[in-house]
């Protein structure tokens, strides 16, 4: 392997010691917006939109999911239970 190590220079100081030695930044005087006012009024409404998506359900949609849900569970136990018997009868004879 042909690694060279150096010395570290010690004359270069991170972050400077002093706020003094930091440059002072020019005040911006005129100020231009970087985007069109259509292109902010858009990221506003699909701000809006993400926001209003996300928002939480209520309590009548969650107790009816519930319902459906639990009826579907019903529903494909007793299917199973049927092909479990009609596999038993089929296997056994009746």
């Amino acid at each position: 392997m042909n690694t060279q190590l150096t010395q570290p220079q010690t004359s270069l100081s991170h972050p400077p010691d002093t706020l003094a030695q930091l440059a002072p930044l020019a005040p911006v005087a005129n100020r231009i917006a970087r985007t069109s006012l259509l292109d902010r009024t858009a990221m506003r409404v699909g701000l809006w939109l993400v926001l209003w998506g996300s928002r939480p359900a209520s309590d009548a949609d969650a107790l009816e999911r519930h319902r459906r849900r639990t009826f579907h569970a019903e529903q494909r136990e007793r299917h199973e239970a049927d092909a479990a018997y009609a596999t038993r009868l089929w296997m056994h004879g009746a």
